[in-house]
């Protein structure tokens, strides 16, 4: 889960899923069925819901209600990210697997977000990412 923000200075929720190679077509094709579009082009709103539950993302409704993904565990949401939820929804952004470095949790801390980035950079260059808008609903 993260925050960014655009370049007109407004802050936007945004949940990053990636999952293994044995889940990631059923994903990939629930999401694409829900509206999601490649990240080369702008993410639209969907019918999606993000549930958070006091403070924890614990689950992705797609395909009108008919498909759920659930983090486990339970990812919790930072103040930030739950303000700039309630604000706007938050952009849902399906990453294939393996855009997460594996080495990531052996780097300096100050070096991570970084490396991380330019592993979501390249898969959304490459076309592999899929993003949508989807509604927050909190509990």
């Amino acid at each position: 889960m993260a925050v960014l923000e655009t370049d007109g200075g407004d802050l936007v929720a945004e949940v990053i899923v990636e999952v293994g190679e044995d889940h990631y077509t059923a994903l990939a094709v629930d999401a694409w069925e829900s509206g999601f579009v490649s990240s080369a082009a702008e993410a639209p709103v969907i019918t999606g819901v993000v549930e958070v539950r006091e403070g924890r993302f614990e689950r992705l409704v797609l395909v009108g209600g008919r498909q759920v993904w659930e983090p486990q565990p339970a990812v919790r949401a930072t103040p930030g990210w739950l303000s700039a939820a309630a604000a706007g929804g938050a952009l849902v952004t399906v990453v294939p697997p393996g855009t997460w470095p594996v080495d990531l949790g052996v780097l300096p801390p100050e070096h991570r977000a970084e490396v991380f980035e330019d592993s979501l950079t390249a898969a959304r260059e490459s076309g592999e990412v899929l993003q949508s808008v989807a509604a927050v609903e909190l509990a």
